[in-house]
């Protein structure tokens, strides 16, 4: 039998996240090949280790010690959404390239045990012993693999980059679980991403918009295959239903979920203004629905670890313009569930308004009719249209109050066309994933 590792790490604090390791932990044991898996852990203090591993932990799951830490190390600015301070910018550029040469020397001396045990901790050395053993390297599903053109495209390519480099150095097997890809804008991003995914074993695209973007830079063919989210298996809709009773729901209302997130817009001369707009959009949709006798609740679908993934700073601030403890146009249901739980909750809703990707992936395999606000790359827009939703999906940096509006009256004019596509979809996605699972077991025999 042969070992596994999962990279890029697990992020129990973002459940998309969470469902993507859990899932391509569950795919990999299902190929039947592989005894023992290991899943990369984040987080750069104790506390950020419990939080981003903790659950994932306790599903008995091997977390290893990540070898990659943040630029940030663990210090995060809550209020600075959309733009950092020069000095808070500095630490992080000190830290980068200090990793990025103590890393890079890694490959070098990977194999001489007395130079590691100078370098590194005993976490540390074990990790890099588990990729020394390791038969195949996994990539977990998920969209990181972009860039917009900023200044740090560079390093945060090789940042990303980094564990399926290391692999194909060691000789390992390297396989990218569905992935979103694109735009590849930015110094040197394109030339990195031809040596690190150009001697993969197997990739997968998650869109086909993804699979044209990389296969045209590398020059193949890319599979497409679902989201490994679409394949949560979540537990009763009754116990999704106890958490939103605790917040004074009942059965007979029409609830509309909704996820919010920080966004900085990159690219653009006015994030802030951006974001206000985006905010304020939300707002007069909720009060739009709330005027026709929907009951709105927020949900986070991500808490961490990082300002910029904590919905809830988007969430506090929507609360704010929408002075909701006095109008109480919307309920937050401020919990923090496991994704399989969270999933539960969203089949409670009647229809569902997502920016937050896989929160739309849990509704609609929920068979719950939703609409995309898309952010970062392809995923947003690839996804919708893979349903044959496409009409469905406005892009964050377009949002508008007619907008949101126009698409919500739209999806509730064509309500069951909707539910009936999505009905239709769910057993074509359980033969994808027996293709998916054929085609790495031919690929790492």
């Amino acid at each position: 039998m042969k070992k596994a590792i999962i990279v890029n790490g697990i992020t129990d604090m973002n459940k998309g996240d969470q469902a993507l390791v859990w899932e391509s932990y569950r795919i990999i044991q299902d190929t039947g090949l592989y005894d023992d898996i290991k899943v990369i852990s984040l987080g750069d203090t104790p506390e950020e280790y419990d939080a981003l591993c903790g659950q994932t932990i306790n599903r008995g799951m091997h977390v290893i010690q990540n070898l990659l830490k943040h630029p940030r190390r663990g210090k995060h600015h809550k209020d600075q959404l959309q733009k950092e301070g020069i000095g808070y910018l500095l630490f992080q550029v000190k830290n980068a390239m200090s990793d990025y040469l103590h890393l890079t020397r890694l490959k070098k001396i990977i194999h001489d045990d007395d130079k590691i045990r100078k370098s590194f901790n005993a976490r540390e050395i074990e990790t890099i012993k588990a990729f020394r053993e390791v038969d195949t390297v996994f990539v977990k599903g998920g969209g990181f693999l972009h860039a917009h053109g900023e200044k740090t495209a560079p390093y945060v390519m090789w940042y990303f980059l980094y564990y399926m480099n290391l692999a194909k150095q060691l000789g390992k097997e390297l396989v990218l679980l569905p992935n979103s890809y694109g735009p590849f804008d930015g110094l040197t991003v394109e030339s990195q991403l031809k040596k690190g995914l150009g001697q993969s074993d197997l990739i997968f695209a998650r869109e086909n918009v993804s699979s044209l973007a990389l296969g045209k830079l590398l020059g193949k063919d890319i599979p497409v295959v679902p989201d490994l989210g679409f394949y949560l298996q979540m537990q009763s809709k009754e116990v999704g239903f106890e958490i939103l009773k605790k917040y004074g729901f009942s059965k007979d209302d029409k609830i509309v979920g909704m996820t919010v997130r920080p966004w900085r817009f990159p690219g653009s001369e006015n994030p802030e203004q951006l974001f206000d707009r985006y905010l304020n959009s939300l707002k007069e949709l909720i009060v739009y629905l709330n005027d026709q006798g929907y009951k709105v609740a927020l949900f986070n679908q991500s808490i961490g670890p990082n300002a910029h993934e904590d919905d809830r700073n988007a969430i506090e601030r929507l609360i704010h313009i929408c002075n909701n403890k006095q109008t109480n146009l919307f309920t937050w249901v401020n919990e923090d569930p496991t994704c399989d739980i969270l999933k539960a909750v969203y089949a409670n809703m009647y229809f569902f308004v997502g920016t937050r990707f896989h929160s739309l992936i849990f509704s609609m395999t929920s068979e719950v009719p939703s609409i995309s606000i898309a952010y970062g790359g392809n995923k947003g827009v690839g996804i919708m249209e893979e349903f044959d939703l496409g009409e469905y999906v406005v892009k964050i940096d377009d949002v508008t109050t007619d907008r949101l509006r126009t698409l919500f009256d739209k999806a509730i004019a064509n309500y069951s066309e909707i539910k009936g596509k999505l009905a239709a979809k769910l057993p074509y996605l359980e033969e994808q994933r027996k293709e998916t699972i054929e085609m790495i077991k031919k690929a790492v025999k």
